[in-house]
């Protein structure tokens, strides 16, 4: 059963980086929980939808990630995602590369898997 499960969050992970990077918001909104917080390197939080929103009006756009170590660990009704990326973005109207360790929770909500928290932090380069 846990085999089964880490290979769904795992194919919900792809499926959450492909959105994010071709910025199909709708995508992410069908992937993301509403009560979702997303806590980014900087130390900035948001919202599901700030989050969205920002990526909506072009606040941020993400253009490539490069992820590694990825790691999935099981409870009854939470997997916890962990790995590191490097993250290829535009904020500000300017070219950021974000070389991070991260972990993403996914949480069993009304029968399906959502995503409910991210949290990342910088990585010594």
């Amino acid at each position: 059963m846990a085999d089964t499960v880490t290979a769904e969050i795992l194919e919900l992970e792809r499926r959450r980086w492909a959105a994010l990077t071709s910025g199909d918001t709708a995508a992410l909104r069908e992937l993301f929980s509403a009560r979702m917080t997303y806590t980014h390197s900087n130390a900035m939080v948001d919202t599901r939808d700030s989050y969205l929103g920002a990526l909506d009006d072009g606040t941020v756009s993400y253009v490539a990630v490069d992820v590694a170590d990825e790691q999935v660990r099981v409870f009854d009704a939470a997997a916890v995602v962990t790995g590191s990326a490097v993250i290829d973005a535009r904020a500000g109207g300017r070219d950021v590369r974000t070389h991070a360790r991260y972990s993403a929770v996914w949480a069993r909500e009304d029968g399906r898997w959502a995503f409910v928290c991210w949290h990342s932090t910088p990585q010594p380069r």
